[in-house]
Formats: C-alpha cells, structure tokens, sequence
C-alpha cells in the first residue's frame, strides 16, 4: 500500500484502487464504527463526498474503505499556487453552501454533539452555559454539516472539482455553527505536521486572508448575522479547547474570557430591560 496521507488518529493509504484509512492501534473499534456509519448516510445524501466501502482490516489495525479521489489536497495546491489563495479561499465558502444544502436525519445533532462538549469546560457560569443551550436548541436546523471543514479534507479530482473527505466529525445542525467552525479553523487552526517558524509565520498571515474571503464568499458578501455567529464562534472556541491543542491553547484562553464576558454582558442588560 501506498501512504497518501495522515493525521492525529490515522494515515490513509492507497490500495487496489482505493483509498483505505488505517486508525492508530490505540483508537477503539467502536470508533471506528461510528465513522463507518457517518461515511454511509453522508455517501447516500451529498455527492461531494467520497463513495463508502465498508470496514477493512490490515496488520491487526482497523480501517475503513472509500472511493479513491485522484488529485491532490487543496492545502498542497494552495502552497503550490500561493497567488491564487484568495480564488481557493472563496471556492471554499461556495463549496461549504453547496454542503449545507444537503438535510439529513440520520446523525448526531448539534444539541446532542455540543452539549456534551459545552459540558466538559468547567470554567462556564451557569448562566452563560444556559444560554448558550438554549441557543443552540433555538436555532437548531437539518442540514448537513461536516465539522471540520479545511483544506486538508478538500480534494481537488482530476476533473478540477472540489471534494470532502473525512467526515467523522458530521453532524445535523444550524449551518452557521459549521461556518463558524471552519472560520476558527481557517483562521487559529494549527496542523500537526511539524513547520518551521518562518513557514508557521507567513502562513498566520496568509490564514486571516483565507478566513476573510471564505467567510465573505458564504454569505455571498451579504451581511453576516454577526450576533449568531459570535454566538457559533465562542461555542466552537470552547469546544476547540477542549481538545486540548498546546498549540492554540494560548489564544483560545484569552479569547474565550473576552467572549464570556461580552455574552455575560449582554445577559444582564436582557434582565435589566425584563425588569424594567
């Protein structure tokens, strides 16, 4: 087998004609499973994502089979081609429309999959947890959401076109929480293959270019709902910290007390007119 591609829990391979991802030993079978069923019901409901072939094994490590997309990661031809990133940037947000334009059922919700995770960050006043709740159930929706949205899980086919994989993160919900996730992605995320100080400098300034026209190329520069996706932005902020990331855990613990207590704020001045 030939590696294409890796990650923090798997590599992916190329074999007879597919593409195979390999989990790490350490990753539970049941894992393994739930990304199974995730793959099966997102193949039946949008095209952009890769055609499923079952649960595979190979030198007692578990893995899952997919279509084979010829081409090469968007992030690769976004180096490649550093002139063109704003064109990517924008083909990103039309492509994350296109996604959300899919409804589905079948998986997780967004109320069930950030609650939970809401749930872990121990640092949340009870009231500002509570609000956030029930934001999230207020605002609840259908569509299709991939929850890691990047240009490492972007393939570009032979024929030009843009394609999504690894979709163990998809959930059902309000798409601006999955814009919202992208943006930080786009923005903070940091990858785990290793860059010098140089590279990780000139990609932090090429990140707020890409973040801002992707953003702008989703709402089709319309105006962005900007409470609701603050709202989107600090849940995504405290889920992406749970994670426990060394790498982003500077920023998120200076920007995520600034969000609370802006959200804290505006609690009060709701309870203020309530009373009034």
């Amino acid at each position: 087998m030939k590696k294409i591609g890796a990650g923090r829990q798997a590599e992916v391979y190329e074999d007879d004609g597919l593409a195979v991802k390999l989990y790490n030993s350490s990753v539970p079978i049941k894992h393994v499973e739930y990304e199974a069923y995730i793959s099966e019901k997102v193949a039946q409901s949008c095209l952009k994502a890769p055609r499923f072939y079952g649960i595979c094994n190979h030198d007692n490590r578990s893995g899952l089979k997919f279509e084979l997309i010829q081409g090469e990661m968007l992030s690769a031809r976004m180096s490649r081609k550093i002139l063109h990133i704003k064109r990517y940037a924008k083909e990103i947000g039309i492509l994350h429309r296109e996604i959300h334009k899919n409804s589905i059922t079948t998986l997780q919700s967004a109320n069930d999959k950030f609650e939970w995770r809401l749930r872990q960050y121990k640092n949340l006043d009870t009231d500002v947890l509570n609000s956030l709740l029930e934001f999230i159930k207020t605002s609840y929706t259908q569509s299709l959401c991939h929850g890691d949205l990047h240009p490492d899980n972007i393939m570009i086919d032979k024929n030009d076109d843009m394609r999504v994989v690894d979709w163990v993160d998809a959930y059902r919900g309000n798409p601006l929480s999955d814009v919202a996730r992208t943006y930080y992605l786009l923005d903070h995320g940091v990858s785990p293959e290793k860059k010098s100080c140089i590279v990780r400098f000139i990609e932090s300034i090429a990140k707020k270019i890409i973040a801002k026209d992707y953003l702008h190329s989703y709402f089709e520069n319309q105006l962005i709902p900007k409470k609701e996706f603050d709202m989107w932005q600090l849940i995504i902020q405290i889920c992406r910290c749970t994670d426990g990331i060394e790498e982003e855990n500077e920023y998120l613990q200076k920007s995520i007390p600034t969000r609370i207590n802006r959200l804290m704020s505006s609690i009060k001045r709701s309870k203020v007119y309530e009373h009034n």
